[in-house]
């Protein structure tokens, strides 16, 4: 078995443009962090942890109360990178832009 750590998420553009987005984040389909807001130019100290088998799937969302949720992206944390340090993602959609800094362990 492996953990998956999300140390960091910095936020270099909103979902929508305007104001902040209401961040929160999934690991396999469950929620480890949020909802949280933050705005462009913000980071987010997250320190949310899951253990998994081979890989494991976390995928920032953006919540909207009036719709359905907009998915920012998502990775694949594999247990092979345990050991490795700290991994730094990009993640972009839904015209957003994240970094997501994460250690396996």
């Amino acid at each position: 078995m492996a953990t998956v750590t999300i140390n960091q998420v910095n936020c270099l553009e909103t979902t929508d443009g305007l104001g902040a987005d209401d961040l929160y984040i999934n690991i396999d389909g469950n929620r480890v962090f949020g909802v949280q807001q933050i705005d462009t130019g913000e980071e987010a100290a997250v320190g949310a942890s899951k253990t998994f088998g081979t890989k494991a799937k976390v995928s920032l969302w953006e919540y909207d109360s009036g719709s359905e949720d907009d998915l920012i992206g998502s990775f694949f944390a594999h247990s092979s990178q345990a050991g490795e340090g700290e991994h730094a993602v990009a993640l972009t959609g839904d015209g957003s832009r994240y970094d997501v800094f994460y250690t396996v362990d």
